[in-house]
């Protein structure tokens, strides 16, 4: 999946197991910059049209729709574009430290209680109180008729992952819902920070079309008007159960092209923006005066896949490995801002992380001997090497590599394609030997989708065809394990396994960028699937 899936795809999937549909993870938000930008407003104030009291915010893509449970709804705009409308029983918080911070009540008024291990059953209660935007109770029921919707076949859901192992689904009181599974899962948070939406208002409506252009939450904000293809504005919520939010209005506003972001920044035209990762990008930013600049290290992770059908020597892939200098690569593309990454896993993940692939360091000597080593085992030594067409920052990584491996008499020929294509074709069909992608890791480290001999295309995201039965029965037995440091035990030895059988190299975590203006107070870099609006609550302005 690529980066641009939405939330609740990537929660259901590539975290809850499948962190992401995340072949979006890789690409959406990339090409969206390649289309012609539309500048509706182009040279009014900021202030001039969110008023003294509210933000512009300029954002690089437009949901197709609102509703990101269905097909369609899977793009991060529509999560982000709703952030200050929805809410969950928990939100994402920036601290994966351990799954308890990861994940924060929003609307329990407490962290759910496991009840049981066997059956595993998960009791949460909701806070006293809660209200959607018209002042109507929310309540347990609603919580249910929103299980009910997911669950519904004739509703184009687009990932019931974890979903159908709930066996009860009960609402003892208004307050109290208690989830029984029918068999043990450990990725059940992610399924608590999937939005609750109000029964009274869409239960006689078609779930594949009510929420696609408007949507009603319980959130800080409602939604007022959204201008397709110019913008789209939230105001502040009147009847919000919680702290009432500083900010009066919201604006989103449509602006696909990178540069026309940072222009219209510079030009006060907007008050926040949150650019795709680009060659110089942070530079840039920090030469606008007045601009305050936030970066951190991402959960999106960008690597080297193999397809093993094609590069099926693991001489070779290992003189890959050692032949590519890797924090060359981030200094040449990213001027050094992250380090090297390590694992199928991110540091911030905790326990469940180690550092599997910090034994291959820039070894050009051993390189050679293990491609004299392939070579003489009948493997071919020239490689098509694949990513999206029109990505600067992956196309520069490819020519860093090429020249790096050159030197070690490995001959790397460049073939890229449309993002839609390299995803929704040659991933899936294997129709690459070597690519290069992200997937984003959520707060919970399970991958099984992404690495299991099972999951296979048509039946999966492993796209590696990768094929470890060992690995297979780890990661199956980490998502069924509820205990934290049996779980974490189990994902380290996938992640050393993997790396002795090479799969893929990582490369780094892309690194996650706020750029505002003096006066906005609130933004957090939160890099998670959260996105950056995950607080918009606490966002205030003075001018």
């Amino acid at each position: 999946m690529t980066e641009s899936l939405s939330r609740f795809t990537r929660l259901a999937m590539l975290l809850a197991l499948i962190a992401v549909m995340l072949w979006a993870v890789a690409g959406c938000g990339e090409q969206a910059g390649e289309q012609p930008a539309e500048e509706p407003g182009e040279g009014e104030a900021a202030e001039e049209v969110a008023g003294e009291n509210g933000i512009v915010i300029g954002y690089d893509q437009e949901p197709q729709i609102l509703n990101s449970f269905i097909q369609g709804g899977d793009l991060a705009a529509t999560s982000d574009m709703t952030a200050g409308i929805l809410q969950a029983p928990l939100r994402i918080t920036p601290d994966l430290s351990t799954l308890e911070s990861a994940y924060q009540p929003e609307l329990a008024e407490s962290q759910p209680e496991v009840v049981s291990e066997d059956p595993l059953i998960i009791e949460y209660t909701l806070r006293e109180g809660i209200t959607w935007s018209d002042g109507e109770p929310l309540t347990s029921e609603d919580a249910r008729w929103t299980y009910e919707q997911i669950m519904d076949e004739d509703n184009q859901i687009i990932t019931r992952v974890g979903w159908e192992l709930i066996e009860s689904f009960e609402t003892p009181d208004e307050r109290t819902v208690r989830i029984t599974f029918s068999e043990p899962y450990a990725p059940w948070r992610d399924l608590l920070a999937t939005a609750i939406l109000p029964k009274h208002i869409y239960e006689n409506e078609d779930f594949n079309t009510a929420l696609n252009n408007e949507i009603v939450g319980s959130g800080p904000f409602v939604l007022e008007e959204w201008r397709k293809g110019q913008d789209l504005t939230l105001v502040k919520n009147e009847n919000y159960w919680g702290e009432e939010p500083a900010l009066d209005r919201i604006t989103f506003r449509f602006i696909p092209d990178t540069n026309t972001l940072i222009t219209s920044l510079e030009a006060g035209e907007v008050d926040f923006i949150n650019p795709p990762p680009d060659i110089g990008l942070i530079e840039r930013l920090e030469n606008i005066q007045g601009a305050q600049v936030e970066t951190a290290a991402g959960t999106t992770w960008e690597h080297i896949a193999f397809n093993l059908e094609e590069v099926d020597n693991l001489q070779l892939r290992q003189a890959i490995a050692y032949g590519i200098n890797r924090q060359q690569v981030v200094d040449e593309i990213l001027q050094g801002e992250v380090p090297p990454l390590h694992s199928i896993l991110v540091p911030e993940q905790g326990d469940f992380y180690t550092p599997a692939w910090e034994q291959y360091t820039h070894d050009p000597e051993r390189a050679r001997q293990l491609v004299e080593e392939a070579e003489a085992a009948g493997a071919e030594t020239t490689i098509t090497f694949s990513t999206t067409a029109g990505n600067a920052l992956r196309e520069t990584l490819q020519q860093v590599v090429q020249q790096q491996l050159q030197e070690v008499g490995i001959d790397i020929r460049i073939e890229n394609t449309a993002a839609q294509t390299f995803f929704g074709q040659w991933t899936v069909e294997g129709n690459f030997q070597m690519g290069e992608w992200a997937w984003l890791a959520s707060p919970d480290p399970s991958v099984t989708t992404l690495f299991s001999a099972d999951q296979i295309p048509p039946d999966g995201q492993n796209y590696y065809r990768y094929e470890n039965e060992q690995v297979t029965e780890w990661l199956n037995e980490a998502d069924r394990t509820v205990d934290v440091e049996q779980r974490a035990e189990l994902l380290r030895q996938v992640q050393e396994q993997m790396a002795e059988d090479l799969p893929l190299i990582p490369m780094f975590q892309r690194p996650v960028t706020y750029a505002f203006v003096e006066g906005l107070e609130g933004p957090e870099v939160n890099p998670t699937l959260a996105g950056p609006f995950w607080n918009i609550e606490e966002w205030s302005i003075s001018r």
